[in-house]
């Protein structure tokens, strides 16, 4: 059962994509809640995972994919609601900002339109009222000249703009969720900087809740209270950011932090080796075959992620039962 105050609970979830010769585990019963009117970074490689545990609160599956366990959201679990309920939910209650705009925006609609559908759909509005309140949307999310940009097709905005098109139209419907999947991958540093400026304004503003989905630390640094840290479709630590970045135990956190460059004429620390297929995932600890505290027992058990201090959640059998930063 959710708590009070809980908005989102992913609960031992697991997420398979069906294949000849056995379905594939990509996620391994992870668990999580997010709060509301709270920010939650969740941090990993490439192929860790995070993506598709964000489609899988959204409901927006590939045909060959499913998931095992429960998410709940304001009490509800999703599973149980018809498909119907689900289209009723997605960009009104919770919403997405994916990855890549460009591929995400539809080429032959104006921005204007594409975002004045959602209020359409799901606040009944009238085309002119629902395009009079795009463009202030639009204002909302900094575009300069809102009323003439309306009318704009996706590829005549920069990439920066066309982010900002996407988080209006994830705000459309005062959402009580935003899962923000990588908003700043394609964007250069100084975009990215007004982006997430712009996006955490917004959440204070309306007291949303957001997922912040990324490979980057120093943007859950700086936006996120609480960070799950993801490897091979698994939590490897969870903190509150202040406690993770002062007392990282896990050896794939410290390894991560280690990467994050220190200043100039300092090396990074790199963790070596790639991250593993689903299907070729070492035995034992998954992060073993990269692990430089790595011990004969780690490949001999996968061990579970326990909680070492309140609210501090570890998966390592070396610091399990350690206190924090004694790696």
């Amino acid at each position: 059962m959710m708590s009070e105050g809980t908005l989102l609970s992913v609960d031992n979830v697991s997420i398979y994509f069906k294949r000849q010769g056995g379905d594939l585990r990509v996620v391994n019963t992870i668990s999580f809640d997010v709060q509301k009117g709270e920010i939650v970074g969740v941090v990993g490689e490439s192929g860790c995972g995070k993506s598709v545990t964000a489609a899988a609160v959204m409901g927006i599956f590939p045909q060959n994919a499913y998931y095992e366990g429960a998410i709940y959201f304001e009490g509800q679990r999703l599973s149980a609601l018809t498909a119907e309920q689900r289209r009723a939910l997605r960009g009104n209650k919770m919403s997405m900002i994916f990855q890549e705009p460009m591929t995400s925006l539809n080429p032959v609609l104006t921005v204007g339109y594409q975002i004045a559908e959602v209020l359409m759909v799901h606040r009944g509005m009238s085309k002119s009222d629902a395009m009079a309140r795009a463009t202030e949307l639009l204002a909302d999310v900094k575009i300069p000249s809102p009323a003439l940009r309306i009318r704009d097709y996706p590829h005549q905005m920069s990439g920066g703009m066309r982010q900002r098109v996407m988080i209006a139209m994830a705000i459309a419907c005062n959402p009580a969720l935003v899962l923000a999947d990588e908003p700043t991958t394609a964007l250069d540093v100084t975009i990215q900087a007004q982006v997430l400026k712009l996006l955490r304004g917004i959440q204070e503003k309306f007291n949303m809740s957001v997922v912040l989905i990324t490979h980057d630390l120093g943007l859950v640094s700086e936006n996120a209270g609480r960070v799950a840290i993801m490897y091979a479709g698994r939590i490897m630590e969870s903190a509150d950011t202040a406690t993770l970045f002062k007392h990282p135990v896990h050896p794939y956190t410290i390894g991560l932090l280690n990467s994050i460059p220190k200043g100039r004429h300092i090396p990074l620390v790199p963790i070596p080796g790639f991250v593993p297929r689903p299907d070729r995932l070492p035995v034992g600890c998954k992060f073993s075959d990269r692990c430089g505290f790595v011990e004969p027992r780690c490949k001999e058990a996968e061990p579970e992620l326990v909680e070492i201090e309140k609210g501090h959640f570890n998966r390592c059998i070396l610091n399990a039962t350690a206190s924090p930063g004694t790696i």
